[in-house]
């Protein structure tokens, strides 16, 4: 999905005035569940996407999210269907990792500047989602919103309880990985948990990269580095 949005990216990124607002700091892959929010009850978020999630098979330099910061909210649309909705800021505190390296530095670095959110559209029972990139590089100017086409599409469609497929479309070429729950909304590793960790211990850098907010927020999330 990103690897589109980076060339999206290096045309119409410039210096955001929030783009300072977070330090990095690198930590064991297999400590992550430690340093990142779980989607729980506490945060409201959804059961079917409550605790932490595994991107098995992406080929970029991240690796592990929350929902833990998206404020899901009812809605129907010109169709008559309803379901919910939520923003997700890719680049604030306690919701992804990043590889630590160099790779993953460059794509944290554009992310932030471009202030990179999903707005992810579920059906009611979360079976379905559809996931829209928008941006924004110029806090002034109204946000860019990359919606869903026959060119580029981004879809996630439940496959089991703790299990989604990430079906995307990129300028005709269609690809998919997985988003494997391996924490649970209680805080519990899922015997994902050490796929996950062999799977990133044979292909990337031995820490990950987790963006803390300067400002300081306590537990709220989204910080106030994103809004």
């Amino acid at each position: 999905m990103k690897s589109f949005l980076l060339i999206c990216f290096a045309f119409c990124c410039t210096f955001n005035l929030m783009a300072g607002s977070y330090d990095l700091v690198s930590v064991p892959h297999k400590d992550i569940d430690g340093f990142l929010v779980p989607g729980s009850d506490a945060t409201n978020t959804p059961e079917a996407l409550q605790g932490l999630w595994f991107m098995d098979g992406n080929p970029l330099a991240d690796e592990v999210i929350s929902f833990a910061s998206a404020r899901f909210e009812p809605y129907v649309d010109a169709e008559g269907n309803s379901g919910y909705k939520a923003l997700v800021p890719v680049y604030d505190e306690g919701i992804w990792t990043w590889h630590d390296n160099a790779y993953g530095r460059l794509l944290y670095g554009l992310v932030l500047k471009s202030r990179l959110e999903y707005l992810i559209e579920f059906n009611e029972d979360f079976s379905e989602g559809q996931v829209t990139p928008t941006f924004d590089p110029l806090i002034l100017l109204p946000s860019i919103v990359v919606p869903p086409s026959m060119l580029v599409d981004f879809e996630l469609n439940k496959v089991a309880e703790d299990e989604y497929a990430r079906d995307s479309i990129i300028l005709g070429q269609v690809s998919t990985y997985r988003f494997r729950r391996i924490v649970d909304g209680e805080g519990r590793r899922l015997p994902a948990y050490e796929d996950y960790v062999a799977s990133i211990l044979e292909r990337g850098p031995i820490n990950a990269l987790i963006p803390i907010c300067r400002k300081g927020d306590g537990d709220t999330l989204p910080t106030r580095c994103a809004f």
